[in-house]
Protein backbone atom coordinates (compact mmCIF):
# COMPACT_ATOMS: atom_id res chain seq x y z
CA UNK A 1 0.00 0.00 0.00
CA UNK A 2 3.07 2.80 0.74
CA UNK A 3 4.61 1.69 -3.01
CA UNK A 4 0.80 1.95 -4.39
CA UNK A 5 -0.24 4.93 -3.00
CA UNK A 6 2.42 7.14 -4.28
CA UNK A 7 2.34 5.94 -7.49
CA UNK A 8 -1.37 6.09 -7.95
CA UNK A 9 -2.00 9.37 -6.65
CA UNK A 10 1.17 10.62 -9.25
CA UNK A 11 -0.90 8.97 -11.80
CA UNK A 12 -4.10 10.34 -10.91
CA UNK A 13 -2.60 13.79 -10.74
CA UNK A 14 -1.04 13.50 -13.84
CA UNK A 15 -4.40 12.21 -16.10
CA UNK A 16 -6.31 15.25 -13.97
CA UNK A 17 -4.33 17.78 -15.27
CA UNK A 18 -4.15 16.34 -18.86
CA UNK A 19 -7.76 16.70 -19.16
CA UNK A 20 -8.23 19.71 -17.69
CA UNK A 21 -5.92 21.60 -19.81
CA UNK A 22 -6.25 19.29 -23.01
CA UNK A 23 -10.32 19.06 -23.31
CA UNK A 24 -12.63 21.71 -23.34
CA UNK A 25 -15.10 20.44 -21.05
CA UNK A 26 -17.12 22.78 -19.24
CA UNK A 27 -16.74 21.63 -15.47
CA UNK A 28 -14.47 22.09 -12.83
CA UNK A 29 -12.51 19.09 -13.77
CA UNK A 30 -9.53 20.32 -10.97
CA UNK A 31 -12.01 19.60 -8.22
CA UNK A 32 -10.78 15.18 -8.77
CA UNK A 33 -7.49 17.12 -7.34
CA UNK A 34 -9.25 16.43 -3.55
CA UNK A 35 -8.98 12.50 -4.42
CA UNK A 36 -4.72 13.16 -4.89
CA UNK A 37 -4.99 14.36 -1.32
CA UNK A 38 -7.01 12.11 -0.23
CA UNK A 39 -4.84 9.22 -1.32
CA UNK A 40 -1.82 11.20 0.35
CA UNK A 41 -3.66 10.19 3.91
CA UNK A 42 -1.85 6.51 2.91
CA UNK A 43 1.85 7.92 2.62
CA UNK A 44 2.51 11.21 3.63
CA UNK A 45 2.94 13.24 7.17
CA UNK A 46 0.82 16.50 8.43
CA UNK A 47 3.38 18.40 6.08
CA UNK A 48 3.75 16.59 2.76
CA UNK A 49 0.25 16.93 2.88
CA UNK A 50 0.18 20.30 2.65
CA UNK A 51 2.63 20.45 0.06
CA UNK A 52 0.98 17.99 -2.10
CA UNK A 53 -2.05 19.77 -1.51
CA UNK A 54 -0.07 23.43 -2.66
CA UNK A 55 1.25 21.18 -5.42
CA UNK A 56 -2.57 19.87 -6.73
CA UNK A 57 -3.93 24.04 -7.00
CA UNK A 58 -1.01 25.26 -8.63
CA UNK A 59 -1.32 22.25 -11.46
CA UNK A 60 -4.89 23.63 -11.34
CA UNK A 61 -3.60 27.55 -11.97
CA UNK A 62 -1.01 26.55 -14.33
CA UNK A 63 -3.70 24.10 -16.07
CA UNK A 64 -6.40 27.62 -16.70
CA UNK A 65 -3.43 29.95 -17.22
CA UNK A 66 -2.42 27.28 -20.47
CA UNK A 67 -6.38 26.51 -21.07
CA UNK A 68 -7.42 30.53 -21.39
CA UNK A 69 -4.20 32.26 -21.45
CA UNK A 70 -5.34 36.10 -20.55
CA UNK A 71 -8.73 35.89 -21.03
CA UNK A 72 -10.79 35.98 -17.39
CA UNK A 73 -14.19 35.19 -18.66
CA UNK A 74 -16.50 34.69 -15.85
CA UNK A 75 -17.18 30.74 -16.44
CA UNK A 76 -13.60 29.39 -16.14
CA UNK A 77 -13.06 31.60 -13.59
CA UNK A 78 -15.60 30.65 -11.27
CA UNK A 79 -14.72 26.97 -11.78
CA UNK A 80 -11.15 27.56 -10.99
CA UNK A 81 -11.24 29.05 -7.83
CA UNK A 82 -14.17 26.56 -7.01
CA UNK A 83 -11.46 23.99 -7.35
CA UNK A 84 -9.25 25.70 -5.13
CA UNK A 85 -11.72 26.42 -2.82
CA UNK A 86 -12.26 22.07 -2.60
CA UNK A 87 -8.75 21.66 -2.66
CA UNK A 88 -7.45 24.21 0.03
CA UNK A 89 -10.47 22.84 2.11
CA UNK A 90 -9.63 19.18 1.58
CA UNK A 91 -5.59 19.71 2.14
CA UNK A 92 -6.37 21.67 5.79
CA UNK A 93 -9.09 18.99 7.21
CA UNK A 94 -6.78 16.04 5.50
CA UNK A 95 -3.81 17.99 7.30
CA UNK A 96 -5.61 18.04 10.36
CA UNK A 97 -7.19 14.27 10.57
CA UNK A 98 -3.24 13.45 9.64
CA UNK A 99 -2.63 14.88 13.09
CA UNK A 100 -4.94 13.51 14.95
CA UNK A 101 -3.96 10.03 13.43
CA UNK A 102 -0.31 10.31 14.91
CA UNK A 103 -1.74 11.28 17.78
CA UNK A 104 -4.17 8.22 18.12
CA UNK A 105 -0.74 6.19 16.88
CA UNK A 106 1.47 7.43 19.38
CA UNK A 107 -1.33 6.79 21.74
CA UNK A 108 -1.48 3.06 20.30
CA UNK A 109 1.64 2.07 20.51
CA UNK A 110 2.37 4.00 24.31
CA UNK A 111 -0.58 1.86 25.37
CA UNK A 112 0.83 -1.39 23.42
CA UNK A 113 4.18 -0.75 24.90
CA UNK A 114 2.76 -0.69 28.60
CA UNK A 115 0.03 -3.86 27.72
CA UNK A 116 3.34 -5.70 26.63
CA UNK A 117 5.71 -4.66 29.11
CA UNK A 118 4.39 -4.16 32.40
CA UNK A 119 4.99 -5.95 35.39
CA UNK A 120 1.76 -6.89 35.63
CA UNK A 121 -0.22 -9.38 33.55
CA UNK A 122 -3.23 -8.26 31.81
CA UNK A 123 -5.97 -9.61 29.54
CA UNK A 124 -8.39 -8.63 26.95
CA UNK A 125 -11.28 -10.20 27.47
CA UNK A 126 -14.84 -11.05 25.97
CA UNK A 127 -17.10 -11.57 28.62
CA UNK A 128 -20.45 -10.92 26.09
CA UNK A 129 -21.34 -14.59 26.72
CA UNK A 130 -21.38 -13.87 30.75
CA UNK A 131 -23.91 -10.60 30.07
CA UNK A 132 -26.12 -12.57 28.05
CA UNK A 133 -26.63 -15.41 30.26
CA UNK A 134 -26.66 -12.80 32.84
CA UNK A 135 -29.35 -10.92 31.47
CA UNK A 136 -31.52 -14.50 30.69
CA UNK A 137 -31.52 -14.97 34.22
CA UNK A 138 -32.56 -11.52 35.10
CA UNK A 139 -35.62 -11.71 32.70
CA UNK A 140 -36.29 -14.62 34.08
CA UNK A 141 -36.36 -12.86 37.26
CA UNK A 142 -33.76 -15.06 39.42
CA UNK A 143 -31.71 -13.40 41.47
CA UNK A 144 -27.75 -14.39 41.83
CA UNK A 145 -28.44 -16.11 44.93
CA UNK A 146 -30.87 -18.31 43.91
CA UNK A 147 -28.66 -18.94 41.19
CA UNK A 148 -25.62 -20.29 43.28
CA UNK A 149 -28.31 -22.54 45.15
CA UNK A 150 -30.07 -24.21 42.69
CA UNK A 151 -26.91 -24.34 40.39
CA UNK A 152 -23.72 -24.61 41.77
CA UNK A 153 -21.76 -25.28 38.65
CA UNK A 154 -23.39 -22.18 37.05
CA UNK A 155 -19.83 -20.15 38.17
CA UNK A 156 -17.91 -22.64 36.44
CA UNK A 157 -19.90 -22.73 33.22
CA UNK A 158 -19.44 -19.04 32.90
CA UNK A 159 -15.55 -19.03 33.31
CA UNK A 160 -15.15 -21.43 29.92
CA UNK A 161 -17.66 -18.75 28.44
CA UNK A 162 -15.06 -15.68 29.33
CA UNK A 163 -12.59 -15.33 26.03
CA UNK A 164 -9.29 -14.31 25.81
CA UNK A 165 -8.91 -11.64 22.79
CA UNK A 166 -5.10 -11.19 24.19
CA UNK A 167 -2.76 -11.19 26.97
CA UNK A 168 0.76 -9.56 27.82
CA UNK A 169 4.31 -11.03 28.01
CA UNK A 170 3.94 -10.78 31.84
CA UNK A 171 0.96 -13.28 31.56
CA UNK A 172 2.81 -15.69 29.66
CA UNK A 173 5.80 -15.34 31.84
CA UNK A 174 3.59 -15.52 35.20
CA UNK A 175 1.68 -18.92 33.96
CA UNK A 176 4.88 -20.75 31.88
CA UNK A 177 2.62 -20.23 28.81
CA UNK A 178 4.46 -20.62 26.05
CA UNK A 179 1.81 -18.14 23.44
CA UNK A 180 -1.44 -16.65 23.80
CA UNK A 181 -2.95 -19.55 22.02
CA UNK A 182 -1.53 -21.94 24.79
CA UNK A 183 -3.13 -19.55 27.55
CA UNK A 184 -6.49 -19.08 25.94
CA UNK A 185 -7.09 -23.25 25.63
CA UNK A 186 -5.63 -23.68 29.46
CA UNK A 187 -7.61 -20.75 31.15
CA UNK A 188 -10.46 -22.45 31.74
CA UNK A 189 -8.67 -24.73 33.90
CA UNK A 190 -6.10 -22.84 35.78
CA UNK A 191 -8.51 -21.60 38.14
CA UNK A 192 -9.03 -24.00 41.36
CA UNK A 193 -11.77 -25.38 43.50
CA UNK A 194 -10.48 -22.78 45.73
CA UNK A 195 -11.38 -19.70 43.24
CA UNK A 196 -14.75 -20.64 43.13
CA UNK A 197 -15.72 -18.08 45.73
CA UNK A 198 -13.78 -15.33 44.32
CA UNK A 199 -15.73 -16.28 40.54
CA UNK A 200 -18.95 -15.94 42.49
CA UNK A 201 -18.62 -12.57 44.15
CA UNK A 202 -17.43 -11.54 40.32
CA UNK A 203 -20.41 -12.56 38.96
CA UNK A 204 -22.78 -10.69 41.86
CA UNK A 205 -20.63 -7.61 40.95
CA UNK A 206 -21.12 -7.93 36.94
CA UNK A 207 -24.97 -9.03 37.91
CA UNK A 208 -25.37 -5.39 40.13
CA UNK A 209 -23.96 -3.35 37.38
CA UNK A 210 -20.63 -2.92 38.73
CA UNK A 211 -17.79 -1.57 36.63
CA UNK A 212 -14.61 -2.71 38.75
CA UNK A 213 -14.13 -5.81 40.99
CA UNK A 214 -11.21 -6.77 42.89
CA UNK A 215 -10.04 -9.83 44.84
CA UNK A 216 -7.49 -12.38 45.94
CA UNK A 217 -7.72 -15.88 45.53
CA UNK A 218 -5.47 -18.83 43.73
CA UNK A 219 -4.66 -19.87 40.28
CA UNK A 220 -3.01 -22.80 38.75
CA UNK A 221 0.37 -22.40 36.08
CA UNK A 222 0.14 -23.94 32.90
CA UNK A 223 3.93 -25.55 35.04
CA UNK A 224 1.76 -27.14 37.84
CA UNK A 225 2.72 -24.31 40.44
CA UNK A 226 0.28 -22.18 42.58
CA UNK A 227 0.28 -19.00 42.97
CA UNK A 228 -1.73 -16.74 45.25
CA UNK A 229 -3.03 -13.72 42.97
CA UNK A 230 -4.82 -10.13 43.42
CA UNK A 231 -7.29 -9.68 40.03
CA UNK A 232 -9.31 -7.24 38.90
CA UNK A 233 -11.62 -6.93 36.55
CA UNK A 234 -12.62 -3.38 35.07
CA UNK A 235 -15.65 -2.96 32.51
CA UNK A 236 -15.59 0.09 30.11
CA UNK A 237 -18.84 1.91 31.47
CA UNK A 238 -19.37 2.72 28.08
CA UNK A 239 -19.24 -1.22 26.65
CA UNK A 240 -22.35 -2.38 29.45
CA UNK A 241 -22.80 -5.55 27.80
CA UNK A 242 -19.44 -6.78 28.06
CA UNK A 243 -17.94 -6.90 24.89
CA UNK A 244 -14.44 -5.30 26.12
CA UNK A 245 -13.11 -6.15 29.83
CA UNK A 246 -9.91 -5.47 31.21
CA UNK A 247 -8.64 -8.28 33.58
CA UNK A 248 -5.24 -7.81 35.62
CA UNK A 249 -3.17 -9.85 37.79
CA UNK A 250 -0.92 -9.55 40.18
CA UNK A 251 1.58 -12.18 41.61
CA UNK A 252 0.81 -11.93 45.80
CA UNK A 253 2.61 -15.12 46.40
CA UNK A 254 5.89 -13.97 47.54
CA UNK A 255 4.04 -10.81 50.14
CA UNK A 256 2.16 -13.88 51.65
CA UNK A 257 4.31 -16.18 52.01
CA UNK A 258 6.34 -12.56 53.69
CA UNK A 259 3.08 -11.90 55.56
CA UNK A 260 2.97 -15.72 56.71
CA UNK A 261 6.43 -15.82 58.12
CA UNK A 262 5.79 -12.63 59.73
CA UNK A 263 3.15 -14.26 61.49
CA UNK A 264 4.51 -17.12 62.17
CA UNK A 265 7.46 -15.01 63.86
CA UNK A 266 4.93 -13.17 65.84
CA UNK A 267 3.51 -16.61 67.41
CA UNK A 268 6.57 -17.79 68.47
CA UNK A 269 7.35 -14.25 70.05
CA UNK A 270 4.38 -14.46 71.56
CA UNK A 271 4.38 -17.73 72.99
CA UNK A 272 7.87 -17.09 74.56
CA UNK A 273 6.11 -13.91 76.12
CA UNK A 274 3.65 -15.89 77.27
CA UNK A 275 6.30 -18.57 79.06
CA UNK A 276 7.89 -15.60 80.71
CA UNK A 277 4.55 -14.17 81.81
CA UNK A 278 4.30 -18.34 83.44
CA UNK A 279 7.34 -18.03 85.10
CA UNK A 280 7.00 -14.40 86.23
CA UNK A 281 3.59 -15.89 88.23
CA UNK A 282 5.12 -19.64 89.22
CA UNK A 283 3.96 -18.52 93.23
CA UNK A 284 0.65 -17.80 91.80
CA UNK A 285 0.51 -20.70 89.79
CA UNK A 286 1.95 -22.89 92.86
CA UNK A 287 -0.72 -21.69 95.35
CA UNK A 288 -3.28 -22.20 92.37
CA UNK A 289 -2.56 -25.80 92.37
CA UNK A 290 -1.85 -26.53 96.16
CA UNK A 291 -5.26 -25.28 97.56
CA UNK A 292 -7.26 -27.63 95.78
CA UNK A 293 -4.33 -30.88 96.11
CA UNK A 294 -4.54 -29.79 100.20
CA UNK A 295 -8.16 -29.86 100.13
CA UNK A 296 -7.94 -33.10 98.66
CA UNK A 297 -5.54 -33.95 101.22
CA UNK A 298 -7.91 -33.13 103.83
CA UNK A 299 -10.82 -34.28 102.53
CA UNK A 300 -9.75 -37.67 102.01
CA UNK A 301 -8.20 -37.53 105.68
CA UNK A 302 -11.43 -36.60 106.93
CA UNK A 303 -13.50 -39.54 104.82
CA UNK A 304 -11.20 -41.67 106.39
CA UNK A 305 -11.91 -40.73 109.77
CA UNK A 306 -15.96 -41.18 109.18
CA UNK A 307 -15.33 -44.65 107.20
CA UNK A 308 -13.17 -45.68 110.33
CA UNK A 309 -15.40 -45.30 112.69
CA UNK A 310 -17.26 -47.87 114.76
CA UNK A 311 -20.38 -47.35 112.85
CA UNK A 312 -18.88 -45.89 109.79
CA UNK A 313 -20.82 -42.35 108.68
CA UNK A 314 -21.34 -43.35 104.86
CA UNK A 315 -23.06 -39.80 104.18
CA UNK A 316 -20.32 -38.12 105.58
CA UNK A 317 -17.85 -40.17 103.52
CA UNK A 318 -19.71 -39.50 100.54
CA UNK A 319 -19.64 -35.95 101.16
CA UNK A 320 -16.10 -35.83 101.88
CA UNK A 321 -15.18 -38.05 98.45
CA UNK A 322 -17.52 -35.49 96.73
CA UNK A 323 -15.42 -32.98 97.98
CA UNK A 324 -12.00 -34.70 96.73
CA UNK A 325 -13.16 -35.13 93.41
CA UNK A 326 -14.33 -31.26 93.25
CA UNK A 327 -11.18 -30.41 94.09
CA UNK A 328 -9.34 -32.63 91.46
CA UNK A 329 -11.25 -30.81 89.16
CA UNK A 330 -10.41 -27.83 90.16
CA UNK A 331 -6.67 -28.39 89.89
CA UNK A 332 -7.18 -30.43 86.35
CA UNK A 333 -8.65 -27.43 85.57
CA UNK A 334 -6.38 -24.91 86.75
CA UNK A 335 -3.93 -26.94 85.32
CA UNK A 336 -5.35 -27.07 81.64
CA UNK A 337 -5.29 -23.42 81.65
CA UNK A 338 -1.87 -23.18 82.36
CA UNK A 339 -1.12 -25.92 80.07
CA UNK A 340 -3.30 -23.62 77.38
CA UNK A 341 -1.42 -20.62 78.21
CA UNK A 342 2.17 -22.82 77.42
CA UNK A 343 1.05 -24.58 74.59
CA UNK A 344 2.72 -23.25 71.22
CA UNK A 345 -0.41 -24.42 69.32
CA UNK A 346 -2.11 -22.45 66.49
CA UNK A 347 -4.29 -19.31 67.54
CA UNK A 348 -8.11 -21.01 67.78
CA UNK A 349 -10.95 -18.79 66.63
CA UNK A 350 -14.06 -19.37 68.54
CA UNK A 351 -16.67 -17.47 70.64
CA UNK A 352 -16.09 -17.03 74.49
CA UNK A 353 -17.81 -14.96 77.16
CA UNK A 354 -15.22 -12.18 78.20
CA UNK A 355 -16.76 -12.49 81.47
CA UNK A 356 -16.02 -15.70 82.50
CA UNK A 357 -12.56 -15.48 81.16
CA UNK A 358 -11.68 -11.79 83.43
CA UNK A 359 -12.65 -14.08 86.30
CA UNK A 360 -10.50 -16.83 85.53
CA UNK A 361 -7.78 -14.78 84.38
CA UNK A 362 -7.98 -13.10 88.30
CA UNK A 363 -7.50 -16.78 89.95
CA UNK A 364 -3.89 -17.47 88.00
CA UNK A 365 -2.81 -13.80 88.99
CA UNK A 366 -4.20 -13.82 92.29
CA UNK A 367 -0.97 -14.57 94.40
CA UNK A 368 0.43 -11.71 91.95
CA UNK A 369 -2.01 -9.18 92.98
CA UNK A 370 -1.58 -10.23 97.02
CA UNK A 371 1.65 -9.94 96.69
CA UNK A 372 1.75 -6.40 95.83
CA UNK A 373 -1.28 -5.62 97.99
CA UNK A 374 -4.04 -4.99 95.45
CA UNK A 375 -6.93 -4.13 96.11
CA UNK A 376 -8.86 -5.21 92.79
CA UNK A 377 -12.46 -4.22 91.67
CA UNK A 378 -14.14 -6.00 89.49
CA UNK A 379 -17.60 -4.68 87.11
CA UNK A 380 -18.64 -7.65 84.78
CA UNK A 381 -21.70 -7.29 82.61
CA UNK A 382 -22.76 -11.37 82.07
CA UNK A 383 -25.31 -10.08 79.83
CA UNK A 384 -22.33 -9.33 77.38
CA UNK A 385 -22.54 -11.24 73.56
CA UNK A 386 -19.65 -13.11 73.23
CA UNK A 387 -16.48 -12.52 72.07
CA UNK A 388 -15.13 -14.01 69.23
CA UNK A 389 -11.31 -14.90 68.28
CA UNK A 390 -8.19 -17.03 70.25
CA UNK A 391 -8.89 -17.24 74.14
CA UNK A 392 -5.57 -17.86 74.95
CA UNK A 393 -4.45 -14.71 73.30
CA UNK A 394 -6.96 -12.37 74.91
CA UNK A 395 -6.22 -14.16 78.20
CA UNK A 396 -2.37 -13.36 77.51
CA UNK A 397 -3.10 -9.26 76.72
CA UNK A 398 -5.29 -9.33 79.74
CA UNK A 399 -2.51 -11.17 82.19
CA UNK A 400 -0.02 -8.91 80.72
CA UNK A 401 -2.22 -6.10 81.54
CA UNK A 402 -2.70 -7.01 85.15
CA UNK A 403 0.91 -8.25 86.19
CA UNK A 404 1.83 -4.29 84.44
CA UNK A 405 -0.67 -2.68 87.07
CA UNK A 406 0.43 -4.60 90.17
CA UNK A 407 4.46 -3.58 89.13
CA UNK A 408 3.07 -0.13 88.65
CA UNK A 409 1.86 -0.19 91.94
CA UNK A 410 4.52 -1.57 93.38
CA UNK A 411 6.16 1.43 94.52
CA UNK A 412 2.97 3.29 95.66
CA UNK A 413 3.20 4.43 99.34
CA UNK A 414 0.35 6.30 101.18
CA UNK A 415 -2.69 5.53 99.31
CA UNK A 416 -4.59 2.96 98.17
CA UNK A 417 -3.56 0.16 95.49
CA UNK A 418 -6.75 -0.25 93.44
CA UNK A 419 -7.23 -2.16 90.48
CA UNK A 420 -10.23 -2.17 88.76
CA UNK A 421 -11.69 -3.96 85.62
CA UNK A 422 -14.16 -4.09 83.72
CA UNK A 423 -16.33 -5.36 80.88
CA UNK A 424 -18.93 -3.69 78.75
CA UNK A 425 -20.36 -2.76 75.35
CA UNK A 426 -19.22 0.53 74.07
CA UNK A 427 -19.95 1.96 70.17
CA UNK A 428 -20.93 -1.99 68.95
CA UNK A 429 -17.99 -3.25 70.70
CA UNK A 430 -16.69 -4.81 73.43
CA UNK A 431 -14.32 -3.11 75.77
CA UNK A 432 -12.40 -4.30 78.33
CA UNK A 433 -10.54 -1.73 81.09
CA UNK A 434 -7.98 -2.64 83.34
CA UNK A 435 -7.22 0.47 85.39
CA UNK A 436 -4.76 1.37 88.22
CA UNK A 437 -3.94 3.72 90.53
CA UNK A 438 -0.14 4.02 90.07
CA UNK A 439 2.12 6.22 89.18
CA UNK A 440 0.92 6.52 85.71
CA UNK A 441 2.49 7.36 82.82
CA UNK A 442 3.35 11.11 80.70
CA UNK A 443 0.51 11.67 78.39
CA UNK A 444 2.64 12.75 75.95
CA UNK A 445 4.17 9.31 75.22
CA UNK A 446 0.94 7.55 75.10
CA UNK A 447 1.52 6.78 71.89
CA UNK A 448 4.89 5.15 72.26
CA UNK A 449 3.90 3.13 74.67
CA UNK A 450 2.94 -0.09 72.37
CA UNK A 451 6.16 0.24 70.05
CA UNK A 452 8.58 -2.25 70.63
CA UNK A 453 11.62 -2.21 72.90
CA UNK A 454 10.13 1.10 74.34
CA UNK A 455 9.37 0.61 78.32
CA UNK A 456 9.02 2.59 81.49
CA UNK A 457 10.73 0.00 83.60
CA UNK A 458 14.05 0.06 85.01
CA UNK A 459 14.69 -4.19 83.59
CA UNK A 460 11.69 -4.09 80.97
CA UNK A 461 12.07 -5.07 77.33
CA UNK A 462 9.36 -3.19 76.27
CA UNK A 463 7.39 -6.29 74.21
CA UNK A 464 4.36 -7.14 76.43
CA UNK A 465 2.51 -3.97 74.99
CA UNK A 466 3.84 -4.27 71.62
CA UNK A 467 2.47 -8.23 71.70
CA UNK A 468 -0.68 -7.20 73.21
CA UNK A 469 -1.42 -4.62 70.20
CA UNK A 470 -0.25 -7.17 67.14
CA UNK A 471 -2.75 -9.82 69.46
CA UNK A 472 -5.74 -7.19 69.21
CA UNK A 473 -4.72 -6.22 66.08
CA UNK A 474 -5.08 -9.63 64.20
CA UNK A 475 -8.33 -9.86 66.20
CA UNK A 476 -9.64 -6.72 64.52
CA UNK A 477 -9.20 -5.08 67.77
CA UNK A 478 -7.25 -2.33 69.39
CA UNK A 479 -5.46 -1.43 72.69
CA UNK A 480 -5.07 2.18 73.99
CA UNK A 481 -4.08 3.92 76.85
CA UNK A 482 -5.07 7.10 78.54
CA UNK A 483 -3.43 8.52 81.79
CA UNK A 484 -5.55 9.53 84.96
CA UNK A 485 -5.37 13.28 86.06
CA UNK A 486 -4.03 12.36 89.89
CA UNK A 487 -2.39 9.18 89.52
CA UNK A 488 -3.11 6.22 87.72
CA UNK A 489 -3.23 4.85 84.19
CA UNK A 490 -6.34 2.99 82.31
CA UNK A 491 -5.75 0.59 79.10
CA UNK A 492 -8.85 -0.27 77.06
CA UNK A 493 -9.18 -2.96 75.32
CA UNK A 494 -11.62 -2.98 72.28
CA UNK A 495 -12.80 -6.73 70.74
CA UNK A 496 -15.36 -7.71 68.02
CA UNK A 497 -18.46 -9.16 69.31
CA UNK A 498 -19.22 -12.91 67.29
CA UNK A 499 -21.20 -12.20 64.73
CA UNK A 500 -23.74 -14.71 64.92
CA UNK A 501 -24.22 -12.77 68.62
CA UNK A 502 -25.60 -9.61 67.13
Amino acid sequence: MSLFSPIAALSLATIIFAIDTLTPFDIAIAVLYVAVVLLALNFADRRRILLIGAGCMALTLLSFILSHGARFDSGPVARCLVSLSAIGITTLLAAKVKAGIAVLGESERRYRHIFLATGVAILEMDFSEVGTAIAALKTAGRGIDAVRAEDPGFARRMLGKMRLINANDTTLTMFGAGSVADFRAALPQLAPKEMEGALWSMLSALWDGSTAYEAESLMGTLDGRRLNVLFTVAVPSERPELGQVLVTIMDVTARREAEDALHHAQAELAHVTRVATLGELTASIAHEVNQPLAAIVTNGEAGLRWLNRPEPELQEGRTSLQSMVDDAKRASAVIKRLRALSSKSTPQQAAFALDELITETVTLVRRELDGHRAHLSLKLDEDLPPAFGDRVQIQQVLINLIVNACQAMGTVEGRPRDLGISCSVADGALEMTVADSGPGFDPDTASSLFNAFYTTKANGMGMGLSICRSILEAHGGRIRASAAHNAGATFTVSLPAHKEAL
